[in-house]
C-alpha cells in the first residue's frame, strides 16, 4: 500500500519483510489488526504501539518536516535486514524526528550507520 499523505513524515508500519503500508492519522488500530492477520502476528494484545517485529511511525496532520508538534518512530524487536534497507533508503521521507529516533534504534542494535549522515 503506498499512498502519500498533505504533511511531512510518515504514517504507518513496516512489515519484517521491508513493506511500508501506510494509513492516516489515528487509523494505525485498524491497519495494525489487518497487518496481524495478514503476517500471521502471534502475541498481539490490540495495542498498535506493540505490534511485533514491526515498526511503527506516526504524525500528527498539521506536523511539519522537522517533526514538531507530534510524530514517532519506533519497534521494540530487532529490525530484520529488510526493514535495514528500507529505513535506510527512505530517511528522507522521514521528520527529522523520525530519523534521529530511527538512527538511534538502529545505532542501539550495533547495525552499521557510518555511510548515513547525521
Amino acid at each position: 500500500m503506498t499512498h502519500e499523505h498533505p504533511y511531512a513524515g510518515l504514517s504507518g508500519f513496516l512489515a519484517p519483510d521491508g513493506v511500508f503500508h501506510s494509513c492516516e492519522y489515528q487509523e494505525h488500530r485498524h491497519l495494525a489488526v489487518k497487518l496481524v492477520k495478514q503476517y500471521d502476528v502471534q502475541f498481539f494484545d490490540g495495542d498498535s504501539n506493540k505490534v511485533p517485529n514491526f515498526i511503527k511511525f506516526g504524525c500528527f496532520p498539521w506536523v511539519d518536516k522537522i517533526g514538531n508538534s507530534g510524530c514517532h518512530a519506533f519497534g521494540h524487536d530487532e529490525p530484520t535486514d529488510e526493514q535495514v534497507t528500507w529505513l535506510l533508503s527512505n530517511l528522507d521521507r522521514m521528520t527529522d524526528i523520525q530519523r534521529r529516533q530511527i538512527l538511534r534504534d538502529l545505532n542501539s542494535w550495533d547495525i552499521d550507520l557510518s555511510g548515513v549522515e547525521p
